[in-house]
């Protein structure tokens, strides 16, 4: 009787797992290409979304900065890939197909404001 209920215990969190990986998994791969960002300051960034998990983010001024990225449940990771240890972790929500918020990529802004930025496809 143990046997039998620790098995269906673990084949719900197996299957919980599961579809939270593929979830996950869904979504990266809806975001290839470019989105800009409408909100708060429309036009002032552009991600592009490509192969193998990566990102470059472009600002108004044209500097730009490359990062690998992955995403987990509602947060996006972000890691430099200039080789630099360690990653930032912001918040991450896709709202449709072409629209998605995420937290703030600019960490010069004061840290106590909560700042969603809002991006659609281009």
């Amino acid at each position: 009787m143990k046997k039998i209920i620790f098995l269906k215990v673990f084949l719900v969190l197996f299957l919980f797992c599961a579809i939270s990986c593929d979830k996950d998994d869904s979504i990266e791969k809806t975001l290839p290409g470019e989105w800009i960002e409408v909100a708060p300051v429309s036009d002032r960034t552009t991600l592009i979304f490509s192969s193998h998990n990566r990102l470059t983010r472009i600002d108004g001024e044209g500097n730009e900065e490359d990062y690998i990225y992955e995403i987990k449940d509602d947060a996006i990771f972000l890691s430099l890939v200039s080789g630099q240890e360690g990653s930032t972790e912001l918040f991450f929500q896709k709202l449709d197909p072409g629209r998605f918020r995420t937290g703030n990529l600019y960490p010069s802004i004061p840290e106590g404001e909560e700042v969603i930025m809002t991006f659609e496809r281009i």
